[in-house]
């Protein structure tokens, strides 16, 4: 039972009014919608404190919001980019230890029953409902414009820290400075740390990445380039890369739309590719870039019969020349494939059905059927027989020689149009898909903890902001 989100229909019958809060506690015993005015709202269940909150935007509007609703722990208030829950129109979040995504976020004391309460967002107004009668809830208004504006500069600071580490407004770098990045990200990859290297003195398809760095684990972005400035300017992640602690995790298919308007268009896939190579740089180790089956010029690649992977390779070489798509295949060669981690082990596709070993894949550029199934597979569904299954997530597993329980996360194919986290994809524990294209909102995956577990935010388009950020700059 996914305890995270209950549909609002179970709630039936009139409407709670809306309170307006002051600073003294009020004991919730009955159905109670907040009549919001701008105030922070904590909540005390037991010895559990939290905030709640609507999302500020980060637009150069006043009083601007984004539909979601915040809650979050203060004492790891802006520390990372986890320690927060979401709450989208029209959804119901349940708070309680049963909820084991709350929990894992949480880690709720005894204080907190199994099912404490829920918070429903109501067209923008939070509803409480109690749900435990022996289990006491206090909810009270702060007045603390600080604190909320804090929120709306935090991420405009990020945004501004963004356009510093890229140099200029986020827009196509001139064929110059392209190139010259490109050759810069070719030096640090074919050094890159943590990947073995094969006989060749090249570095292998798997990174084994420590496990002291806290990981954000991006899937395809597809040239959705305010999705990886939404991810950048989310909670703590840039602090936490300038700091050494957290590291980016990029799953493949960063480069071609798949809108059906802008498949033939490339500007965008080039922009982000500009970007990632400079996080790279700024970063080399604690950005990371796995390969996915768009990272190439193969005439296979592309969509809806389109064939992307040529256009791209037109594209770049007509804006930027012959050796700047030469030194861009080699830099898509150079990628690593498979991600090893105490955590969790991750790959573009899923896990190949071969049985390659570590040193195969070190050796990757020998076995190239193993490249392509670590690129291209899909889960086994009725209408795809010879996709991968669960035993041979096992024994990918088995073969990179983590846990029998490790996650595994892929990105590739998406469940739906509309998702973006689908967790125990096919029934296959720990086996999780992560798709960071949609429009409109973006997810992730993060360690709290030792646990792996999906975040979603809303997308602003950030990119529009830039060129206010250069003026004020």
């Amino acid at each position: 039972m996914d305890l995270r989100f209950l549909k609002k229909r179970f709630w039936r019958g009139e409407k709670a009014p809306p309170r307006t809060l002051g600073p003294e506690p009020h004991l919730i015993s009955a159905p109670l919608r907040i009549a919001y005015q701008g105030e922070l709202i904590r909540l005390d269940l037991g010895t559990q404190c939290l905030w709640l909150y609507p999302e500020a935007a980060a637009r150069l509007t006043p009083d601007a919001l984004i539909d979601d609703w915040i809650l979050v722990d203060p004492d790891r208030f802006g520390a990372d980019i986890g320690g927060i829950a979401r709450i989208r129109p029209n959804e119901t979040l349940l708070i309680g230890r049963e909820n084991e995504e709350l929990n894992k976020i949480f880690g709720f004391p005894k204080s907190v029953s199994k099912r404490h309460l829920t918070l429903s967002n109501e067209g923008g107004e939070i509803e409480l409902r109690p749900l435990d009668t022996d289990r006491e809830t206090y909810i009270r208004g702060v007045d603390a414009p600080e604190t909320l504006n804090r929120l709306k500069l935090d991420r405009l600071e990020n945004l501004q820290f963004v356009h510093q580490v890229f140099g200029r407004p986020i827009e196509l770098l001139p064929p110059d400075i392209a190139m010259a990045t490109l050759d810069r990200v070719l030096a640090v990859l074919r050094d890159d740390p943590y990947r073995p290297k094969d006989k060749a003195g090249l570095p292998g398809a798997l990174l084994e990445l420590p496990d002291a760095l806290l990981p954000v684990v991006v899937g395809d972005l597809h040239a959705q380039i305010d999705n990886l400035l939404n991810i950048l300017c989310a909670g703590g992640l840039l602090g936490g890369l300038r700091d050494g602690t957290h590291v980016l995790v990029l799953l493949g298919d960063v480069v071609h739309r798949e809108d059906d308007d802008g498949l033939e268009e490339m500007e965008s896939s080039l922009l982000m590719l500009d970007l990632i190579f400079k996080l790279k740089i700024r970063f080399p180790s604690n950005v990371f870039w796995l390969r996915g089956n768009h990272e190439s010029f193969d005439e296979s690649v592309g969509k809806g019969g389109v064939p992307q992977g040529q256009i791209l390779w037109r594209q770049a070489k007509t804006l930027r020349g012959d050796a700047y798509v030469q030194q861009l295949a080699e830099c898509f060669d150079l990628l690593p494939y498979v991600l090893r981690s105490a955590d969790f082990i991750a790959t573009h596709a899923g896990p190949s059905r071969q049985r390659a070993s570590l040193e195969d894949l070190i050796e990757i550029r020998s076995h190239p059927n193993l490249a392509h199934e670590l690129t291209w597979n899909r889960v086994m569904r009725p209408s795809r027989p010879a996709g991968y299954t669960k035993g041979d997530v096992k024994s990918f597993r088995k073969r990179l020689g983590v846990a029998k329980h490790t996650p595994l996360i892929v990105s590739h194919t998406p469940r739906s149009s509309h998702g973006t986290v689908w967790t125990n994809v096919e029934g296959i524990k720990n086996h999780h898909v992560v798709f960071s294209a949609m429009p409109g909102r973006v997810a992730v995956m993060i360690r709290v903890g030792h646990e792996m577990i999906p975040l979603e935010f809303p997308v602003e388009p950030l990119s529009k902001l830039t060129g206010d950020l250069a003026l004020a700059s």
